[in-house]
């Protein structure tokens, strides 16, 4: 019987474990899309306890509890309906608080117990460890001597956000941030801090969301701030490039798209110009409308990105806020999402078509939330040059769904080209699940080797494994 979380921790030949400890182990970090607080990283004030560090902003953990029978207010309950902490003050004070965030601690505890075979147990217990240096498994018995242990350990400087970056050897991020954002914490961190680049991400949803209520209010701000009055759909498009041009001299090298339904129809600019006025004074749109004008913005962001160097990112098929009653009561991102089922195939490979006909340098990476679209999108990847299937996102990103993502891109592309691994997570204590990655895709190759599949040459796989953990991410972007 294998001993939990050893040094050969899923890998099992020695190919894997030669290919991990030689090659992967010690590469540094380019995670290319994550929710982190930019604000966070720059005042770099101490996490708190260990409650705070591993629940405050992770929904995977507070799923996790939400599905062992935990209440709400030891998941949440500390939350803002914003998705700010609410101070000591709110909450009764410090005494209080320390006794309430230990029993949110002793929860998720509990809960972890019962999760055989999530990833959310493999993950918390290599964070433990590379952070903490605890490798024994966190029990009921154990749980205070741990507590107490991490909480001495997170009142050091050296365990505030900067500190746990370092720590993993993590050499850029690129966080999430929306077109109108100032990017003033960019800014503080690019002037005084050299040793991570926190790169800001372009999203602009709100621009292409017209069905959100919020979307006439958001168009009318972006008017505000570029000086102009937006006579045409195209005048709206112009003051979105202006915006990349800012994000780009702040370190911008990616923007982001999350698609949750219907996003291309084709359509005449007279039609689209039309269905933006429609949106811009609050009218409803129909379901075609949607799509054609989404269409339309997908197309003329894709060729801008492609114009301006950034990578474009399109993540496809979540379903969120399912459960209208806790999005009313707790806001947006507490893990109430799940997978959207729609058929997406020729619409992404329309959007595809019309960007790379106008720029083949364009570059792309697709993730799918639903694994049934795994080989849909690696093969529609695999039609334009630097078009990747991107990594496992999400519900996808465990053991199992990281092999069967390998797979496909392996069957279907190149796997030496892959850019390995992101984190998607709002969590500083969420980078060892690069090495989680790492791990499987050592074993997935050493496997391969040791079953006679490919043949053993060390230099040569070596290369392609410090490439897929680091470089090719570093190359692309």
């Amino acid at each position: 019987m294998k001993t939990f979380l050893d040094e050969n921790f899923i890998l099992q030949t020695e190919t894997s474990a030669v290919l991990f400890h030689k090659y992967a182990e010690n590469e540094p970090i380019f995670d290319f899309h994550n929710h982190l607080s930019p604000q966070e990283i720059y005042e770099n004030k101490p996490l708190g306890n260990l409650a705070n560090a591993w629940l405050d902003h992770d929904h995977y953990k507070w799923r996790a509890m939400r599905a062992a029978g935990i209440d709400e207010s030891l998941i949440t309950g500390h939350i803002n309906i914003d998705g700010s902490v609410k101070s000591d003050e709110e909450r009764g004070g410090k005494e209080v608080v320390q006794k309430a965030d230990y029993e949110r601690y002793l929860a998720f505890v509990k809960t972890l117990q019962s999760c055989v075979g999530n990833p959310l147990y493999h993950w918390s217990h290599l964070e433990l460890k590379r952070y903490f240096g605890i490798s024994e498994p966190v029990t009921e018995k154990n749980a205070k001597e741990i507590w107490d242990k991490c909480n001495e350990l997170l009142s050091k400087k050296e365990f505030a956000p900067r500190g746990l970056l370092e720590k993993l050897n993590v050499k850029e991020l690129c966080t999430t941030d929306d077109p109108l954002d100032s990017l003033e914490w960019h800014k503080k961190l690019a002037a005084e801090w050299n040793n991570v680049k926190v790169r800001p991400s372009f999203r602009p949803d709100n621009a292409i969301n017209a069905e959100s209520k919020a979307y006439p209010e958001y168009i009318s701000k972006l008017q505000q701030l570029s000086g102009k009055k937006f006579m045409t759909i195209n005048d709206m498009i112009s003051a979105l490039a202006e915006r990349m041009d800012f994000f780009k001299e702040n370190g911008s090298v990616v923007s982001d798209h999350s698609l949750e339904n219907d996003f291309y129809l084709p359509a005449s600019f007279d039609d689209v110009n039309y269905i933006f006025e429609k949106a811009w004074i609050g009218k409803k749109l129909s379901h075609d409308e949607l799509a054609e004008y989404k269409g339309y913005m997908l197309v003329e962001l894709g060729k801008l990105y492609a114009q301006k160097g950034f990578v474009m990112q399109i993540h496809i098929g979540a379903l969120r806020d399912q459960n209208s009653l806790m999005f009313e009561k707790t806001g947006k991102n507490i893990g109430e999402d799940s997978l959207q089922d729609f058929n997406f195939a020729p619409q992404i490979g329309a959007v595809l078509n019309a960007i790379y006909s106008a720029n083949p340098n364009a570059k792309t990476i697709l993730y799918n939330l639903n694994p049934k679209d795994n080989e849909a999108l690696a093969t529609m990847a695999a039609n334009f040059r630097n078009c990747q299937f991107g990594p496992a996102w999400w519900f996808n990103d465990h053991k199992d769904g990281i092999e069967e993502q390998l797979r496909v891109y392996s069957r279907t592309g190149v796997l030496g080209k892959y850019v390995g691994m992101l984190t998607d997570s709002r969590s500083f204590l969420s980078y060892p699940r690069h090495e989680y990655f790492r791990r499987i895709l050592c074993n997935y190759i050493g496997n391969l080797v040791e079953n006679g599949e490919f043949p053993w040459n060390e230099e040569n796989l070596g290369s392609l494994v410090k490439n897929i953990c680091y470089e090719n991410a570093k190359n692309f972007f």
